[in-house]
């Protein structure tokens, strides 16, 4: 296997001396659509004043880009193929550059969100082949180690876009938050445009599932709008159930369209591979107990221990501070140390970290949540990397496009999930306990017991997904990275 890995390294090397400045344009391109995600957040209370809007109205300036690229990331995935990774990436760098300056020139809030929506648009091409190109431009020596720079980018994008939002918001006002992806775009795009090599585009492809792409937009509009109801309480029981209605029907539509297409948008057979549907639902279950932590810990600071929105800011850089020194290093490994259990060592690391976290969290004990956060980003580091390797492995070649957008969605479909389960066990938890005033005015030990049980389910969930890598382990073959 090692002799195998380090043979396609040294002649993928030689044709491909550019790998690390490609690597450099695609990390760009992962932080900015990571940051645009965040950095709107901060921005959103000013916004509300300026444009004479309710923060229900301005609350989709920032769910508008996360469903768009949830509709059409993998459309843009598996369309790669027939058109190109190359031209996608180009195509989402120009219009996601060009929408970032809509975006910033606006007037209206409705002008606003049109233009969020396009920008998603833009995120979306982007993200949609970067772990394709990645798998393609990288030998499988050195795979282990771009995907820990990948981690370590997508954790420096948390960090970096609720601070540069707060500080850019204060010094020059709301709209640079969006002309600061102006020039960046510009370098991207001609940086794509003069290292990117040809695109391999699949002989013969022609993309005819226009209904398919239809009932796929609609699935998953019906699916974002559910956790969205969900992630809002006092939900309506009502419009929950007509959402969730909605997106079975479309999902049971989407399948039976699929299945019987001669050439479909998404191949539904992928799904009875375990090497491919494993560790997808290790991903899930990851990112659902990621956002767990990182929606429920600025409650917590602020309505136990009382801490500053600022000194918040600076407890939230421990995690990915920690994966971005960790994430290289154990990428590092992984491309030089070949052994089955990265990613269940990473999910029972994270799961033990949560369970110490919970009980740090009851007894508000500041120095144990600090440790348990450190845990925590070492654990990300060690299973994110080679999780979304093992997953392409098992996509063949031809389909790399599709495999792409579709870890794309499944990420996205996991932060929802962990962003709406944390509002349902909060709200769940204070009226157990008698209490329907403001979270922020319960009383903190009230607050502590519920965070701290909220963190031991964020706990199961974590060994939950290292059950499932476990189980992809023992029916897979030893690594399954070197097929191309």
């Amino acid at each position: 296997m090692t002799e195998i890995s380090e043979s396609s390294c040294e002649s993928q090397q030689i044709t491909l001396k550019n790998r690390h400045v490609i690597l450099l344009i695609l990390l760009t391109c992962a932080f900015i659509g990571v940051v645009d995600v965040q950095i709107v957040a901060i921005a959103l209370p000013t916004i509300t004043n300026l444009l004479n809007a309710s923060i229900g109205q301005t609350q989709w300036i920032a769910t508008s880009y996360v469903i768009t690229v949830l509709c059409t990331v993998l459309l843009f995935g598996t369309i790669s193929a027939g058109v190109g990774k190359g031209r996608i990436l180009r195509a989402g760098i120009l219009l996601f550059t060009v929408s970032s300056l809509a975006c910033g020139l606006s007037t209206t809030l409705v002008e606003l969100i049109v233009f969020r929506v396009f920008q998603g648009l833009g995120a979306s091409l982007m993200m949609s082949v970067l772990m394709a190109l990645i798998i393609e431009i990288f030998p499988p020596c050195e795979r282990g180690r771009a995907m820990g720079l990948n981690t370590a980018v997508i954790a420096l994008g948390l960090i970096v876009g609720p601070s540069a939002g707060g500080f850019i918001v204060d010094a020059v006002g709301w709209p640079y938050i969006f002309f600061f992806n102006i020039p960046v775009g510009i370098l991207l795009f001609f940086g794509a445009l003069h290292f990117l090599p040809a695109d391999n585009i699949e002989t013969g492809y022609k993309f005819r599932d226009y209904i398919g792409s239809i009932l796929l937009v609609l699935m998953m509009a019906s699916l974002a709008m559910t956790f969205d109801t969900l992630a809002n309480p006092p939900v309506g029981l009502l419009i929950l159930s007509v959402w969730g209605i909605l997106w079975v029907v479309f999902l049971m539509a989407f399948i039976v369209h699929e299945r019987s297409h001669p050439n479909p948008l998404l191949h539904i057979s992928i799904f009875t591979n375990p090497r491919f549907l494993v560790p997808s639902v290790s991903l899930i279950l990851y990112l659902t107990a990621t956002f767990i932590l990182l929606t429920g810990q600025p409650f917590y600071f602020q309505g136990v221990m009382g801490l500053s929105p600022s000194h918040i800011g600076v407890i939230a850089l421990i995690t990915p501070v920690t994966m971005i020194i960790s994430a290289p290093l154990f990428g590092w490994i992984y491309d030089r140390t070949p052994w089955r259990g990265y990613t269940v060592t990473g999910l029972v690391l994270m799961g033990c970290a949560y369970f110490g976290c919970g009980l740090a969290f009851s007894r508000m004990e500041f120095l144990f949540i600090v440790i348990a956060f450190i845990a925590t980003g070492i654990g990300r580091a060690i299973f994110q990397g080679p999780n979304v390797i093992e997953i392409m492995a098992a996509v063949p070649p031809s389909l790399r496009g599709m495999g792409s957008g579709l870890i794309t969605t499944l990420m996205y479909l996991g932060i929802m999930i962990g962003v709406s389960l944390t509002a349902i066990l909060l709200t769940t938890g204070l009226t157990a306990s008698g209490y329907s005033g403001q979270i922020l005015e319960a009383d903190p030990s009230l607050l502590a017991g519920i965070f701290g049980q909220i963190m031991g389910i964020g706990g199961l969930i974590c060994l939950a997904g290292a059950v499932c890598s476990y189980k992809r382990d023992q029916s897979g073959e030893k690594k399954g990275i070197d097929s191309n």
